[in-house]
């Protein structure tokens, strides 16, 4: 039947036929597949010359590459879907170790920094503790030497007094008619004691001198205005006394609290630097926490990335693969269906081309 066709299209255009028929069948015999394809044509239609049979190893051939197509197809759906996942799962892990890296190495800028500023107060901090132990020391000292410069005074203070009771005792004696003889060992150690008296040594001159006078004469007059000195005298002892002690009163006040206000800085101090330190020591652990986390996260990065840049090529290799192979098959099918075409409608003309292809 194929042979019929072929003959009645050969008497309509014989020559043109030929021409354009061998002109198409040596485009495809220059071809590797095509020219396996017109081989096996060929030797089929010398072994057995049956034109069906041919047809249906070809028509099988164009069936095997439309679903081999069909397979790839399905492939590269299941591997684009694949790829779409795999990316995915990558660039979001990707963007989390990213974060967490930026987290990181921020949470270390701010504890290194923290740190800088911990440690730098923390020194500060010490020196105020040793500053303030100094000065506690020192006013502590002076306190304690004002304390002492009192009780010396204050002590030399009730022994002139003694004296001045003791000289007025003396007086008051004469007064009542005891003799200067009968009085005379008192009066010598009372005038020793009084001009023994270094800080009050100028105080006491007058009456060291009218005492001296009554060795000599003792009359009712000179005895009320020794008297009248000796009152006086201790008057001024006493009031100068009590100024003392005020005064070391209000500084013994005032040291009390001068010395709270300084204990109580120095336990403020000390707990600012325990916290300092403890807060160092937390800044350090931060900081190597950071470190480590960085480092993890960062390596982390690293390999999703070279993950990713692999799944990339992998994924771009077989859409390459897909596409070549697809357009390879889209060729061989094309060569197929023109080949079929040919033995289907130009048999005579196909058969006179293979059987001078040798």
């Amino acid at each position: 039947m194929y042979k019929l066709i072929a003959l009645a299209l050969i008497v309509s255009s014989v020559f043109a036929v030929q021409k354009d028929t061998k002109t198409i069948l040596a485009e495809i015999d220059a071809d590797n597949f095509g020219n396996t394809i017109l081989s096996t044509v060929q030797m089929y239609l010398q072994s057995k010359g049956n034109a069906e049979e041919i047809l249906v190893l070809l028509n099988q051939v164009l069936a095997g590459l439309v679903d081999d197509q069909n397979k790839h197809d399905n492939v590269i759906r299941v591997d684009r879907a694949a790829c779409t996942r795999i990316v995915t799962d990558l660039e979001n892990s990707i963007a989390y170790h990213t974060a967490q890296v930026s987290a990181n190495a921020q949470m270390r800028e701010d504890n290194e920094k923290a740190l800088a500023e911990a440690e730098t107060d923390v020194r500060q901090t010490i020196q105020d503790i040793e500053s303030n132990e100094r000065t506690y020391a020192q006013e502590e000292a002076n306190r304690n030497k004002a304390h002492e410069t009192w009780v010396r005074k204050n002590g030399e203070h009730d022994d002139a007094i003694a004296a001045v009771d003791e000289a007025t005792k003396l007086v008051q004696h004469l007064s009542l008619g005891a003799t200067f003889a009968e009085l005379k060992p008192k009066f010598e150690a009372v005038q020793k004691r009084l001009i023994e008296n270094e800080s009050h040594g100028a105080l006491f001159q007058p009456i060291v001198t009218a005492l001296t006078e009554l060795a000599t004469k003792v009359d009712q007059k000179a005895i009320q205005r020794i008297l009248q000195l000796l009152s006086q005298l201790r008057q001024q002892l006493v009031e100068a006394r009590s100024v003392l002690e005020d005064t070391e009163n209000r500084q013994a006040q005032r040291w009390v609290e001068f010395s709270t206000h300084l204990s109580n800085e120095h336990n403020r101090l000390v707990d600012r630097k325990n916290q300092l330190e403890q807060a160092i020591q937390t800044f350090k652990t931060n900081i190597d926490t950071a470190t480590h986390f960085y480092e993890v996260h960062q390596l982390e990065l690293e390999q999703a990335q070279e993950t990713l840049d692999a799944e990339h090529e992998w994924c771009d290799l077989q859409e390459n693969t897909y596409s070549v192979q697809s357009t390879e098959r889209t060729r061989q099918q094309e060569i197929v269906e023109r080949i079929l075409e040919h033995l289907t409608e130009k048999l005579t003309a196909t058969s006179q081309y293979l059987g001078g292809r040798f």
